[in-house]
């Protein structure tokens, strides 16, 4: 290579330094592609490619290029975090493990190999091995706002919300300004039903970033439940009417307010414009199946219910919401293949098995439906309109003695079923005489001597 290339080239990453100081990425980009080109073997100069590329959020040829710079510096530990970084957010998570594990052999006091470690863990499933790679990161440095983050996280997913506030309100200590970490207070604090603390924190979202739209979305939701529609309705007026035309959570925001009002001509209309610009918008095409089918407009109404299905949501309150639109609508099966996603997702959700099991009962599914009901009964014993749909569907394939049996302790707790043991008897009875006929004539069939 020529002097005169050499300098042209690192003049040109100088240049590049400036314009990603004032954030002009892309031309940063170009800057460095050019310095590359001329001398591909520098370390130095493919990392900051591989930086500005993950800046624009370019995360695959990110990725190449932190490749391409371990062949040349194999245990740079800095270089080895990014690279597990950018396969973690791109699902790798197996990989960007191998690669944050070498980091931890390599530097054992580089704290941010754990942190991504925690994450990555958690998206795997394996928890126990997430809390491992915590308390590690904590040997090196006792408070990190990125573990505490991505910990809470972890717990979160296990319902363990107590722990995941914890962790994240120490997020919140060390890092005031962490970009996520209201929202997911907001999401946890509404779980635990405490609205007026999932109301602040969402709020403090907003205010750090006035157009994080999904964060609006979630508040208007949130008002809504909480009845102050009034406040609901102002939170999506202040997004610019031009602004608010091209996007699809602001426009779902607006379709739902105008729901609750019972406008649902204008509530429609809101929610076609987030079809529009988004046919996979989650939960459009359920808000438009509740308005058609309001409307009497089945045919429609179904049409979208298979669309959100179709989508396959893995939101708990949404597939409870579908599947009860789609028992209403008798699309059972569509019903049943919907709750068993959401007892998938949550095994101890009582009512999801209530649900799964009538969804049976009505496509005449009785063992599958028993199975459903027999699994709610080990999440609360003896509860009582699971153990009447029980009984009932014992009732109907026959099996009084067991379906008397189960009702039995709900009579002496002073429930009312006496109509359903009444009729239950009845049919034991019948069922009796009815065999007792069938012996008597088989006997009198029989031939002499058999």
């Amino acid at each position: 290579m020529e002097s005169n290339d050499w300098t042209d080239a690192e003049r040109r990453v100088e240049r590049a330094a400036e314009l990603f100081e004032q954030r002009k990425l892309d031309e940063a980009l170009e800057e460095l592609r050019f310095a590359v080109d001329i001398n591909p073997f520098n370390p130095g100069w493919l990392f900051n490619l591989a930086l500005t590329l993950d800046e624009l959020g370019r995360y695959d040829e990110a990725i190449e290029v932190y490749q391409k710079t371990l062949q040349i510096e194999p245990d740079d530990v800095l270089v080895l975090h990014r690279l597990g970084v950018n396969l973690h957010r791109t699902g790798r998570f197996r990989e960007a493990l191998e690669v944050l594990e070498h980091a931890s052999e390599v530097d054992p006091e580089f704290e941010p190999s754990y942190c991504c470690r925690i994450a990555s863990h958690a998206d795997l499933g394996e928890h126990d091995r997430a809390e491992e790679a915590f308390y590690l990161g904590r040997l090196v440095q006792e408070h990190c706002p990125t573990c505490y983050y991505n910990m809470g996280a972890s717990l979160a997913v296990r319902g363990l919300l107590e722990r995941a506030i914890y962790c994240w309100q120490r997020t919140l200590e060390l890092q005031p300004m962490h970009p996520h970490v209201h929202a997911k207070l907001a999401d946890a604090f509404w779980q635990r039903g405490e609205l007026p603390r999932a109301r602040k924190h969402f709020s403090a979202r907003l205010r750090q970033s006035p157009r994080d739209f999904a964060a609006l979305l979630d508040l208007v939701e949130l008002l809504l439940e909480m009845g102050r529609v009034e406040e609901a309705g102002e939170r999506i007026a202040t997004v610019p009417r031009a602004v608010a035309a091209g996007s699809a959570p602001v426009q779902f925001g607006r379709g739902i307010w105008l729901a609750a009002q019972q406008r649902l001509a204008e509530a429609a209309d809101a929610f076609a414009i987030v079809l529009q610009i988004d046919p996979t918008f989650p939960r459009a095409h359920l808000r438009m199946a509740q308005i058609r089918l309001t409307a009497g407009k089945l045919i429609e109404a179904k049409t979208h219910l298979r669309s959100e299905l179709l989508l396959r949501p893995d939101d708990p309150q949404t597939l409870r919401d579908l599947s009860n639109l789609l028992i209403d609508t008798s699309e059972t099966r569509s019903a049943v293949v919907c709750l068993r996603r959401l007892t998938a997702l949550r095994p101890n959700d009582l009512l999801a098995w209530q649900n799964l099991a009538v969804a049976n009962f009505l496509r005449h599914q009785y063992d599958d439906g028993i199975a459903a009901c027999r699994r709610a009964l080990l999440l609360r014993p003896g509860y009582a309109p699971v153990t009447h749909n029980l009984a009932v569907a014992l009732g109907e394939l026959g099996r009084y003695d067991e379906a008397i049996a189960l009702m039995k302790p709900l009579m002496q707790s002073g429930d009312d079923f006496s109509d359903l043991t009444l009729r239950l008897k009845l049919l034991q009875a019948k069922a009796r005489v009815g065999r007792w006929f069938e012996a008597a004539f088989a006997l009198f069939r029989a031939p002499p001597g058999g």
